[in-house]
């Protein structure tokens, strides 16, 4: 990471050090459904440095490679990426799996299938909460996430409030290292601290709900070389600040208590 970059993380990192609060993250990757060498990288950076680390896994043509995979590494929690990843939104509309282009019933048949396949797969490292393909669920279907055994929701952007109605917790992220609007490439580091840096200021400030972590975003099967030294420096940067919690995923939608 440049000389620029690191000096505008660190300087916002110092505030959170010098009022004696933890910057706490976390951090989620997308679409896993096998174990693939760019899988093990990501992993083996996660496990170099303890972080904790979210796989959004979609649970459609799962491959049994990544049981395997996952049983090996004790710092991840799965969480369910829809059910197929699939588009089913018009051609002029945004992608979206779970939007109102099917019958509600259709879509949650399908969810409870899937959410099944995880549980049976991954035991007590799967979490229940579901990351909607694309950061897209109409609104109309939020509702009925509870009672079909969901205690969560996480997309992009900051969230509203801490617990909104319906029980569901939501923990977003904030800073994606990808650009999907210019060929999935990585989306630069000065866009990435920016995006960090505008969260955890904003948090700091009282701009937007302070406890919800700031999360990284992530995506192992895209990323290109200078996304993976990026994510390597960064991770390593983080590592040496006093300030920075990373966080699992089953603390900060309070699954263990709930």
């Amino acid at each position: 990471m440049n000389e620029e970059s690191v000096s505008c993380l660190y300087e916002e990192l110092d505030e959170w050090n010098f009022i004696g609060e933890e910057a706490t993250f976390w951090w989620r990757d997308d679409d896993a459904q096998a174990s693939t060498p760019e899988l093990e990288k990501l992993l083996n950076l996660s496990s170099r440095f303890s972080v904790p680390i979210s796989l959004a896994v979609i649970p459609d043509n799962l491959d049994s490679s990544l049981k395997d995979c996952i049983d090996k590494n004790f710092n991840i929690t799965v969480l369910q990426h829809g059910f197929s990843h699939r588009n089913h939104a018009e051609v002029h509309q945004k992608k979206q799996e779970l939007g109102n282009h099917r019958m509600a019933s259709e879509i949650f048949d399908e969810l409870r299938k899937g959410m099944s396949k995880l549980q049976s797969h991954f035991g007590d490292a799967f979490c229940p909460i579901l990351v909607p393909p694309w950061n897209r669920i109409d609104f109309s279907l939020v509702s009925s996430l509870p009672k079909n055994g969901y205690k969560g929701v996480s997309t992009f952007k900051p969230r509203a409030c801490l617990e909104p109605e319906h029980g569901l917790w939501v923990v977003n992220t904030h800073a994606d290292i990808m650009s999907w609007k210019k060929g999935k490439r990585f989306i630069g580091e000065t866009s990435v601290v920016e995006q960090l840096v505008t969260h955890l200021k904003s948090r700091r400030e009282g701009a937007c709900d302070s406890t919800e972590p700031t999360g990284l975003l992530t995506h192992h099967l895209v990323h290109d070389v200078a996304a993976w030294q990026f994510l390597n420096d960064l991770i390593a940067l983080m590592d040496e600040h006093p300030a920075v919690k990373w966080m699992d995923a089953k603390s900060i939608f309070q699954t263990r208590w709930r």
